[in-house]
């Protein structure tokens, strides 16, 4: 009994035993496991935000800049608003050292100037423009500026519109989504052949091809015609837009006849004829009679004045009863004289080249003038004529050495309306 006893007491411990080493194979090694993954799983949860945050920082590194946009106003100076915009003095310096920088200083009341920094307060980009698009760009990298013209790229849309006239052409392109400006180059171009106030029907339609500038998202431009077809009856009229080799533009016919006239009818707009061309009228101020050798244009005070076509300016300053008169010779055949100005156009001098359309001056009464408005005159050969009734030279066509290259352009125009057209009346 005794021997059993002893027997079972080291039967059991050795049961203890046992269970004990068994237990500690299986659960301590769980344990040690467990912690190692634990640590394991807290490293790779911080290494991956780290990669992801380095990851957004390369692909949107705009989001991470600060962008402060200044107008500038009466008094401001580049030196101050850099200042404002908290632009440490070093980089500053390093700024003003740079070439061109004397570019950058020439702010102007209106102007805009942006100034793009990193977080931590480093200069990235400074920009000076007039109209958000084109300017002056300072970029800092590795510890230098480069200054330089600049002109932001913009995105193009090619869009398309087909009107049909109900009441009025503006109405019926307005109810189609056209901008005004858009509305008002399409009467611009056809406006040398089409009188829009007394020649339009209803069911006279029209089909434009235009392009829309886009900024980050945003339309920064007027929409631009590419091509436009005007049906106004049983006539056809096209507009192609062409570029020279030196960027001017110019709108052709599908023959290549320039859409406009080499001048325009009229100097000023928002305007209306006091008094017209009499070689027998008498004079308001004089009170005898004198030739009134042009047309008169009542308008407000400062109401600009175009120049009804391309030349150079011949002569520019006061002439006894013509008060300040701008006088623009556009060949060796035609000229025109621009009277009574308020004032001329900032920095316009003797010589100096001006576009069919700029503004040249402004409506006064300077001179015999008893009120506001423009005393306008047209000369063939030195000699003067009715500005109303001269009939206008046209235009000159698309050139010799350009022709091939603007048909096969037009070709491709016409074909893409067309193709546009039938897949809009198609889905309809």
């Amino acid at each position: 009994m005794k021997n059993l006893f002893f027997e079972l007491k080291y039967y059991l411990l050795f049961l203890i035993i046992f269970v004990v080493l068994f237990i500690g194979i299986i659960f301590s090694p769980k344990i040690s496991i467990s912690s190692d993954n634990q640590e394991f799983i807290q490293k790779e949860v911080v290494r991956e935000k780290v990669l992801f945050s380095d990851d957004r920082l390369s692909l949107e590194v705009d989001t991470n800049d600060v962008v402060q946009i200044f107008e500038i106003k009466k008094n401001d100076t580049l030196l101050n608003l850099l200042k404002e915009s908290n632009i440490k003095d070093v980089y500053i310096r390093t700024l003003i050292k740079t070439s061109g920088s004397e570019k950058l200083a020439q702010i102007k009341v209106g102007d805009i100037l942006e100034v793009k920094k990193t977080i931590s307060g480093e200069p990235d980009e400074i920009f000076l423009t007039t109209n958000e698009l084109d300017g002056i760009l300072a970029t800092y990298k590795n510890g230098l500026f480069k200054i330089q013209n600049f002109s932001r790229p913009l995105e193009k849309l090619e869009r398309f519109a087909s009107v049909t006239i109900n009441n009025s052409l503006y109405e019926s392109a307005v109810s189609e989504g056209l901008s005004d400006s858009l509305i008002m180059d399409l009467v611009y171009l056809f406006g040398w052949d089409i009188d829009f106030i007394f020649d339009i029907r209803p069911g006279d339609k029209f089909d434009v091809l235009y392009e829309d500038f886009y900024w980050k998202g945003k339309q920064v431009k007027n929409p631009d015609i590419k091509a436009a077809r005007f049906l106004r009856g049983n006539k056809v009229y096209t507009a192609i837009r062409y570029f020279y080799k030196d960027g001017t533009k110019e709108y052709f016919s599908l023959r290549g006849k320039n859409v406009k006239k080499a001048f325009l009818r009229t100097p000023v707009e928002f305007s209306y004829i006091s008094s017209k061309y009499n070689l027998n009228r008498k004079h308001p101020v004089l009170n005898k009679i004198r030739a009134h050798t042009g047309v008169d244009y009542a308008a407000p005070k400062g109401t600009p004045i175009i120049s009804t076509s391309s030349g150079s300016v011949s002569y520019i300053g006061n002439k006894g009863g013509y008060g300040k008169l701008i006088e623009i010779k556009h060949s060796e055949d035609y000229s025109t004289r621009y009277a009574h100005l308020f004032k001329y156009k900032k920095g316009l001098k003797l010589g100096d080249k001006v576009s069919q359309g700029e503004v040249i001056g402004y409506v006064g009464k300077s001179g015999l003038a008893t009120g506001y408005h423009l005393h306008y005159e047209f000369r063939v050969n030195g000699m003067h004529t009715d500005p109303l009734t001269v009939k206008l030279p046209d235009a000159e066509p698309i050139g010799d050495s350009e022709k091939e290259g603007f048909q096969n352009l037009a070709v491709r125009m016409i074909n893409r309306i067309d193709n546009l057209y039938l897949q809009i009346y198609a889905a309809n």
